[in-house]
């Protein structure tokens, strides 16, 4: 019975997530999990909250099996292999979890314990084997009443929230204490009853700045065929040469295959198109000292570059290179072993606004973002076309809407195929291409707006909220030792 409450939990997870967007599952998930772990042994829990995870992860990112099956020359099986050890591997820090005791034998103030293990298990997923911050259940809320934490707090914040609140709730019911029953029931009353998006008026509409973001709807297949080399040029050609008159022209992430030189036709038309009155920002590749980077270009009255730094592994490089170069090779991804850009980067400007550049993968890192004014706008590119119809390019653009909340900053997101979007500064979809689709964006954004709490400070406070929980927990343990 507990194998399928555990199960039910996991399909509840994912469900929470974008495109499904069942956001009150998320407690109902946490609750079935709490529920299935009581009066377990250390071990056992272990075992539980590992089968658990691993089954969200297996689910909510099947994705990366299709993109294997349909751009690696691995096979079925082998595709399959790989994807279960990835998800095996992320669900590691989770075991953390599996350390607490019980949650209906301890006092309230141990529900922040528990929910500390839980943070610090996506803390740890972020940041271990380079990071892969995906399915954090602080990226499901967005458009909740949570949407006025993350500007001040961060996602991991809104997971503690999220987690603690579910530990009171199951907490409540085992104990059927009525004082606590009846706030339970008032929380949930108002979670579900007034989904407020948290709304920031501190822009200043009379500075803006005009754009067009351009979906191509090409997938790899298309953009690496040496043949279709003419047709995509001169989609983009046309599409820059129709926009001369807005401020930005945004493409998306690696739009050809090829490193860029300044002797090639399509850049040469680029630089003569732009000058100091308005920006081309693209995704191409450079070369710099034998090294590849996946590149941001920003074609105005000068060139400026940002390389890419958070690069996807076996994607767009191969860990342990020289280990597994066999694999490497049978992995038919071009330019596969790239090289990440430097940590430091130089501001980017058109006029008085800073562009912070997001390339794919970087948007699901908040440090990264470097928003240091009042003027500023996130450029995110992507190519997500090697996910093809599948729960990625959703998952992708919900993380990228909570980057939008946490930084109080307009965010303009050009893709390949699916989903090119004007985000706001609450999160909030201003318009969209969908996937599948070509088509073109233009439109006004404000650019002065305040920095958030969480763009000076970033996870200082729930990281400092974790570290006491723990410390505290700790210290009671040592006392009931001793004693």
């Amino acid at each position: 019975m507990k194998l399928l409450y555990l199960s039910i939990s996991s399909i509840f997870y994912v469900l929470s997530f974008s495109p499904f967007d069942y956001k009150i599952l998320i407690f109902f998930s946490l609750i079935l999990l709490l529920h299935s772990l009581e009066n377990l042994s250390i071990k056992d829990k272990i075992k539980a909250v590992f089968y658990f995870t691993l089954l969200c992860h297996l689910l909510g990112t099947s994705w990366i099996n299709n993109s294997l099956i349909n751009y690696g020359s691995l096979g079925h099986l082998l595709s399959i292999i790989i994807t279960f050890l990835f998800a095996l591997i992320i669900s590691l820090p989770y075991l953390l979890i599996g350390l607490y005791k019980s949650v209906s034998s301890n006092n309230y103030f141990y529900l922040s314990y528990v929910a500390s293990l839980f943070v610090l298990a996506e803390y740890l997923k972020s940041i271990l084997y380079g990071g892969f911050p995906w399915l954090l259940i602080g990226h499901s809320q967005n458009g909740t009443i949570f949407d006025s934490i993350y500007p001040t707090m961060g996602s991991f914040a809104v997971s503690y929230f999220v987690i603690f609140t579910s530990l009171f709730f199951y907490k409540a019911f085992t104990e059927r204490n009525r004082i606590f029953l009846s706030l339970s029931l008032v929380l949930f009353a108002f979670y579900s009853l007034n989904p407020i998006n948290h709304i920031n008026k501190n822009s200043v509409d009379t500075e803006t700045l005009s754009y067009t973001l351009y979906q191509p709807n090409i997938y790899p297949q298309q953009s690496y065929d040496s043949s279709q080399y003419s047709l995509i040029m001169s989609k983009y050609n046309a599409v820059l040469d129709n926009n001369r008159t807005s401020d930005l022209v945004i493409f998306p992430e690696t739009i050809i295959p090829i490193p860029f030189t300044r002797e090639d036709k399509l850049f040469k038309f680029f630089q003569t198109t732009t000058h100091d009155t308005n920006m081309l920002i693209t995704g191409l590749f450079s070369k710099n000292d034998d090294k590849f980077f996946n590149s941001m270009f920003f074609f105005s009255d000068k060139i400026d570059i940002y390389n890419k730094r958070k690069l996807v592994p076996f994607g767009e490089y191969t860990p342990w290179y020289n280990s597994l170069l066999q694999l490497s090779q049978n992995l038919n991804i071009p330019l596969s072993n790239l090289s990440s850009g430097s940590e430091k980067i130089d501001k980017i400007s058109f006029g008085n606004v800073d562009i912070i550049p997001m390339i794919c993968f970087e948007s699901t890192f908040p440090n990264l973002i470097e928003s240091s004014s009042s003027h500023e706008v996130i450029v995110n590119i992507s190519n997500d076309a090697w996910f093809g119809m599948s729960l990625a390019p959703h998952q992708h653009l919900q993380i990228t809407q909570i980057r939008a909340l946490e930084f109080n900053r307009y965010i303009l997101r050009a893709t390949n195929t699916g989903i090119s979007a004007v985000i706001n500064n609450n999160g909030q979809i201003v318009d969209m291409i969908k996937n599948n689709e070509e088509g073109t964006l233009k439109g006004r954004i404000p650019t002065k707006m305040n920095r958030s709490f969480y763009s000076e400070y970033g996870d200082i406070l729930i990281l400092m909220l974790i570290f006491f929980s723990l410390l505290i927990n700790g210290l009671n343990r040592a006392k009931k030792h001793y004693e």
